[in-house]
């Protein structure tokens, strides 16, 4: 059976071993097992004890009715149903809190006792549903939506905290100069927390899917950045990408009088192909490259569609940012060098 001393126990439920010692102190939870060197140790009991605790004071029950519900020492069965009864009766995070304690209702007999990790579950869940309140979550997201991110961010709890804090900084418009050290740093830790929370893609973007419905229905007004938020972001990712293309381009250029299909090529078509893979950040080029091109082409249909009059060659001209277009050498000189390497395939043998 499984025992804890008080730190330990705050590390496992985030409950800090101040407020522990102080439930010791009421008479609300004692560490009830005593080793021979009068050391004592939490059991998986008080783990349960401490579970109803946690969820009773989400409920918004004060310390004092807290433990006279608990003098009452109804089995751990009857309180998980007892709560379960109470979360009907809880609009704001009903969904969360249902599901988790249904998850370990499921695995509990009339005479046996949850596994010790269902509760801490259970507890991290009610914690997190008070934390998300504090975010562009809880400001946000209506309760439906609200759980479903708080079930997503239980996943990669630090990846999200993170992104979190970084929404609200980006809203603040506390970060400076989008272009600059600061913007780059943000869009490096969004690149980072995709690629750290890959397991979950699916599911992100089924919730993201979601979330555009609402929006575009109006059942949600807001999206987790702020117009300016979002404009500030935009520009700090377009800086980013842009710099690295400029950097290549600036190779091309110096490295002209050179072979593309020899050393020089080589190396500039492998970043090239490198910089390319970057934004699809692992996602199929096929899926990208379509959804690019279909958002492009709706793009300038809508664009036209605004127009009074058909715009001139030169205003047309205008709109193209890509210097490789009006430098045929540059042009003609990273065709040849990705033409001649071409990254070799794989081949099976059967």
């Amino acid at each position: 059976m499984a025992r804890w001393r008080i730190k330990e126990i705050s590390d496992l439920t985030s409950v800090s071993a101040r407020m522990l010692r102080h439930y010791d102190k009421i008479g609300l939870l004692k560490p009830s097992v005593r080793a021979s060197n009068g050391y004592r140790w939490y059991s998986e009991q008080d783990l349960a004890t401490l579970q109803q605790i946690v969820a009773l004071k989400f409920f918004g029950f004060s310390l004092r009715q807290i433990k006279t519900m608990l003098q009452h020492k109804l089995s751990i069965k009857k309180q998980l149903v007892a709560q379960q009864q109470l979360l009907k009766e809880q609009a704001e995070h009903l969904d969360l809190a249902q599901d988790a304690i249904a998850t370990v209702l499921e695995r509990v007999n009339v005479s046996q006792v949850p596994d010790w990790k269902d509760l801490i579950l259970i507890i991290e869940r009610y914690r997190m549903a008070e934390d998300i309140k504090q975010t562009w979550a809880g400001k946000v997201l209506d309760e439906s939506a609200r759980a479903e991110y708080v079930a997503l961010r239980q996943q990669h709890p630090k990846e999200f905290a993170l992104w979190e804090k970084t929404i609200e900084e980006i809203n603040s418009l506390q970060l400076g100069d989008p272009e600059g050290p600061e913007g780059e740093e943000v869009v490096k830790i969004f690149f980072d927390l995709v690629i750290k929370t890959k397991a979950t893609w699916a599911e992100q973007r089924r919730f993201n899917s979601k979330l555009m419905q609402r929006i575009k229905a109006g059942t949600i007004s807001d999206a987790p950045l702020t117009p300016e938020g979002n404009m500030w972001f935009a520009k700090a990712t377009l800086a980013y990408w842009l710099k690295k293309w400029e950097s290549i381009y600036e190779e091309i250029r110096k490295n002209l009088e050179k072979d593309p299909e020899g050393i020089p090529g080589k190396k500039i078509a492998g970043k090239w192909r490198e910089l390319i893979n970057a934004h699809f950040i692992g996602m199929s080029p096929d899926l990208v490259l379509g959804t690019m091109f279909w958002q492009e082409e709706a793009r300038q249909r809508a664009e036209l569609a605004e127009l009074k009059t058909p715009p001139t060659a030169q205003d047309m001209i205008k709109k193209i940012h890509v210097k490789l277009a009006f430098d045929a050498d540059a042009l003609n000189w990273i065709e040849r060098a990705l033409e001649s390497h071409e990254p070799k395939k794989n081949i099976q043998s059967h």
